[in-house]
């Protein structure tokens, strides 16, 4: 009778670990990056760029919180809840690139942005040398929304500088963006699913 007891408890963990683990999802919803600067950088390219980053992250450690992201087809917040709210999701996060430019172009520095890359100088100051490998900056803000109860948990925009091209710069920050999303979650808790 002992020898059937330990296969029966085993059985019961296996089956109630992944309960546990749906128990501990978190569904975001992601909206279509909003572009405020004077480049052209496709909303939905950094849209899914966001999603794939937040899928990405592994479930946390201490309360295997694990976080879902899907795709929405609207820009701000106020767009997508309803779409939200038909995916079950329990925040939204909406993203706006508010500056890309590169080393020729006129710079005003925010108050409250966080530097990726504090301190950066532009590598070259020759105009020749920029049209070969151009470097661009860009700052990003992002706007954590949960839904039902509308409050917003958001924080400094994000800010990088770096050689390549216009989308790799934003892809950057929005790999970052979704670290912080996934903190801003994590502190939160976890909300009940209904």
């Amino acid at each position: 009778m002992r020898h059937l007891v330990v296969p029966i408890a085993l059985l019961s963990v296996l089956v109630a670990g992944p309960v546990l683990a749906q128990e501990n999802t978190v569904r975001v919803g992601v909206a279509v990056m909003e572009n405020y600067a004077g480049r052209s950088v496709p909303g939905n390219v950094e849209r899914d760029r966001l999603v794939k980053a937040l899928n990405q992250l592994k479930p946390d450690k201490k309360t295997h919180l694990k976080i879902e992201a899907i795709a929405l087809s609207g820009s701000t917040a106020d767009d997508v809840s309803s779409e939200a709210e038909q995916k079950k999701c329990q925040y939204v996060v909406s993203t706006r690139l508010t500056e890309l430019r590169t080393a020729g172009d006129p710079y005003q520095k925010r108050p409250g942005t966080l530097e990726t890359n504090p301190n950066g100088q532009w590598s070259s100051r020759d105009p020749d040398n920029q049209r070969i490998d151009p470097e661009y900056r860009a700052t990003v803000e992002y706007r954590l929304v949960k839904l039902g109860s509308n409050t917003e948990v958001s924080g400094a925009p994000f800010s990088t500088q770096q050689n390549g091209n216009e989308i790799d710069t934003v892809s950057q920050i929005m790999d970052r963006v979704a670290l912080q999303v996934a903190d801003q979650i994590k502190k939160a808790g976890v909300p009940l699913r209904e």
